[in-house]
C-alpha cells in the first residue's frame, strides 16, 4: 500500500503527537512522585496500586496517551510507518526538556549528545520522505 509523502500537516501532526506523550510522560511521573511511594514491592504494591489509581495526574497522563494514539492511527493511514516512527522520535527532544523544567533533573553532557544524534536522524529521515518532484516527460 503506497502513502503520500510527508507533508507539513503531517510532520506537525507527529510533532503533536510527541508532544502529548512527553506531557503524558510528565504528569505520570508527578502522580507517581505525589504517592510518596520511592520502591514498589510485594509489601506496598496495594498501597501503590490504589495511590496511582487515584492519582489525577496519572488519568490525565492516560487521557492524553488516548488522544495521541487516536492521532497517531490517523498519521499512519496518511504516510509509511518507516518514516512516521523515526520522526516521531522527537519525544527523546522533549522529555529531558520537560523534565529539566518541571521535575528538576539534571541532564548531562552526554545524554545532550546523544539527543542530538536523534535530531540529526528526524532530519535525514524526513528530507528522504520529501515527494520528488516529476521531470516533465519527453515525447
Amino acid at each position: 500500500m503506497k502513502k503520500g509523502g510527508l507533508t507539513l500537516a503531517i510532520f506537525l501532526l507527529i510533532i503533536m503527537t510527541d508532544v502529548g506523550e512527553s506531557i503524558a510522560e510528565l504528569f505520570m511521573k508527578k502522580g507517581l512522585i505525589a504517592t510518596g511511594i520511592s520502591a514498589v514491592s510485594m509489601d506496598n504494591i496495594r498501597a501503590f496500586i490504589t495511590a496511582n489509581v487515584q492519582s489525577y495526574f496519572i488519568w490525565a497522563g492516560v487521557f492524553i496517551y488516548i488522544l495521541s494514539f487516536l492521532i497517531w492511527i490517523i498519521i499512519l493511514s496518511r504516510i509509511e510507518l518507516s518514516v512516521a516512527f523515526p520522526i516521531g522520535s522527537t519525544s527523546y527532544i522533549f522529555v529531558p526538556i520537560l523534565s529539566i523544567i518541571f521535575l528538576n533533573e539534571r541532564i548531562g553532557v552526554l545524554r545532550w549528545v546523544g539527543i542530538l544524534f536523534i535530531v540529526a536522524g528526524i532530519h535525514f529521515v524526513s528530507k528522504s520522505a520529501k515527494p520528488r518532484k516529476r521531470e516533465p516527460e519527453k515525447t
